[in-house]
């Protein structure tokens, strides 16, 4: 026999344990990605990343392409003079402590997962204040968590509760009223 009580307790618990479930969201994850217009292995590298944060929506991915962008050819000099390696192709990645060039897909995944669960440095803190330079189509895609992301992620737990409760509210007066065969 379904027990209503029961049931009620049970998704009581569930509604409470949500906020700590996003709570437990992962730490926001920095990636610097320097590629060059008509790279066939930048183009497969951006395709991966953009995969990568349907995955890891707390990855902010910051394009920057070098092969017509001046500014962009700098900043890539000066990040890997940052992180002491000596690099000059691309597609080149900075995470973290980590300097990854070519198309490694798994070192790349295996160093969001890495500071998703740990606190990693920012590759802008490498440089002290990075130059926020705009890339060839003068934006920087910098697709990632919202700064009210949490607010946003709290209002739906919120709204997820109200729904769910009110629902076995219903069920609970319809289940009463026997009006409702469970």
């Amino acid at each position: 026999m379904f027990n209503l009580k029961k049931f009620f307790i049970f998704i009581f618990l569930v509604v409470l344990a949500l906020p700590f479930a996003a709570g437990a969201e992962s730490n926001p994850v920095e990636l610097y990605f320097f590629e060059g217009q008509g790279c066939q292995h930048c183009a497969r590298m951006k395709s991966y990343l953009d995969g990568l944060k349907v995955d890891f929506p707390n990855l902010a991915v910051r394009d920057f392409e070098v092969y017509f962008n001046k500014d962009n050819q700098d900043l890539f000099s000066a990040m890997a003079a940052a992180y002491n390696a000596d690099v000059n192709g691309v597609p080149t990645i900075f995470i973290g402590e980590e300097v990854i060039v070519g198309e490694n897909f798994e070192k790349v995944k295996n160093a969001v997962e890495r500071c998703s669960l740990e606190t990693c440095v920012s590759p802008s803190s490498k440089l002290g204040v990075l130059n926020t330079n705009s890339n060839a189509s003068g934006n920087i895609n910098a697709s990632g968590p919202a700064q009210g992301s949490d607010e946003v992620i709290g209002w739906i737990i919120i709204i997820s509760a109200v729904v769910i409760f009110g629902l076995l509210l219903i069920i609970f007066v319809f289940k009463r009223k026997k009006c409702l065969v469970l």
